[in-house]
């Protein structure tokens, strides 16, 4: 029998990264931009991933991060609205090269 899991690969931005005798966790965020009127990217909203991790994060600013989905997160944001964040219990975790020329805005 295959056991049902939601598995995901996520790209976004490393924060939060702390270290514990049983691994590490941080925090994975992933910008949605779309253009304006201008045709200026712009940041509309954030999507937060809390990562576990039984190794250690890369030292980068963008990592890549395949795992397993384990639940999500409400929390209050600093303006006072409501925050959902998704867990994920992660296989691997390896740095993005994020050179500027490679960035697509």
């Amino acid at each position: 029998m295959i056991r049902n899991q939601a598995v995901i690969q996520v790209t976004g931005w490393l924060n939060d990264v702390k270290s514990f005798d049983w691994g590490s966790a941080a925090k994975v965020s992933v910008d949605q931009r779309k253009q304006n009127a201008e045709g200026q990217w712009e940041t509309v909203d954030k999507t937060v991933y809390d990562v576990t991790f039984d190794g250690a994060f890369p030292d980068s600013k963008q990592v890549t991060v395949e795992g397993r989905i384990t639940g999500i997160n409400i929390f209050e944001k600093r303006d006072g609205t409501t925050g959902v964040s998704i867990k994920v219990r992660a296989e691997s975790v390896n740095a993005v090269n994020t050179a500027k020329e490679e960035l697509p805005f």
